[in-house]
């Protein structure tokens, strides 16, 4: 299966502004993500803290962000749109 990735900002400067991702049947957003982390070094830090996904990691799949779904638990299916992005702080 093949998932589209868009990274912006920090995310970005790691990944690139958009890749394809090849995943195996049944993957979740954790398979996915720990995956990209082996890859890309220095990822790992921007993603994770001790307790797992940081607070100010908004991830999207086909525009619906995780936390309406599965969570990190989410199931991906080939053609699926992933977007990856923190927060925005500020005013």
């Amino acid at each position: 299966m093949r998932v589209s990735i868009k990274a912006f900002a920090t995310f970005r400067n790691v990944l690139g502004k958009e890749r394809l991702v090849e995943i195996a049947e049944g993957e979740d957003i954790t398979d996915l993500l720990n995956a990209l982390c082996n890859s890309f070094g220095g990822l790992q830090d921007l993603l994770f803290d001790d307790s797992g996904l940081k607070d100010d990691v908004n991830i999207l799949v086909n525009g619906r962000n995780i936390q309406a779904l599965n969570g990190v638990q989410t199931k991906l299916a080939d053609g699926d749109e992933l977007a990856l992005f923190p927060a925005a702080i500020g005013g």
